[in-house]
């Protein structure tokens, strides 16, 4: 197996791309718990082909990463130069869910990006990390009107996984969609189960079991 993985991190240096990003592929199924292979992973980050930089990721996400490396090596990659990159980015820090809170401000930043299926999944993963993200809430109000409709009900669902009732601004917009005769039905359903989710969270927080 250690010749496998060193011949695997060889081949991440070759002139080949097509080499690279099939060994940055099977290093994800050999490479847990190794740490020379974690680093030939994240040293792949910086490569100059999109793909193997997006294998690398997908490779990092199964070999499950720390903390700390995941906020330090991956979220920059927000600003990657390719969509695709971008939005495993920031899926790749979804599973970390509340402990993904010093992520916040390059995901809100990231709301404002040019595809719109890497808006939709940043705004998931705001959701995911919940109440820390609330810094997030004014840019995801402004996601409720966006040109797309999966970003809009990503928008709404993370509204409600991170929002409570004293976020007027929160209410007032999601009720808003409610009563929008241009949004979609999909768009409504979310927002009416994040005011439900959003109601429901408050009642448990005053009236713990």
């Amino acid at each position: 197996m250690k010749k496998a993985i060193a011949q695997l991190i060889r081949d991440m240096k070759d002139d080949d791309c097509h080499i690279r990003f099939a060994a940055a592929r099977t290093l994800r199924d050999v490479g847990a718990g190794n740490s020379v292979a974690q680093d030939a992973l994240i040293d792949a980050l910086k490569d100059s082909i999109w793909f193997v930089r997006l294998a690398a990721l997908q490779s990092l996400l199964d070999i499950r990463l720390e903390s700390d490396i995941i906020i330090e090596k991956i979220v920059p990659m927000f600003k990657d130069e390719h969509e695709d990159v971008r939005e495993y980015a920031a899926f790749a820090i979804s599973d970390m869910g509340p402990k993904a809170v010093q992520a916040v401000t390059a995901l809100t930043a990231a709301l404002s990006d040019s595809v719109w299926y890497v808006r939709a999944t940043v705004a998931w993963v705001l959701g995911k990390i919940g109440a820390g993200a609330r810094d997030a809430c004014s840019p995801l109000i402004t996601c409720l009107t966006d040109n797309e409709v999966e970003v809009r009900i990503s928008a709404a669902r993370a509204l409600g996984m991170i929002s409570s009732t004293g976020n007027k601004n929160v209410i007032t917009a999601l009720k808003k969609v409610l009563t929008d005769e241009t949004q979609p039905q999909e768009a409504k359903e979310k927002a009416r189960e994040a005011l439900a989710r959003i109601r429901s969270s408050d009642v448990q927080r005053n009236f713990p079991l």
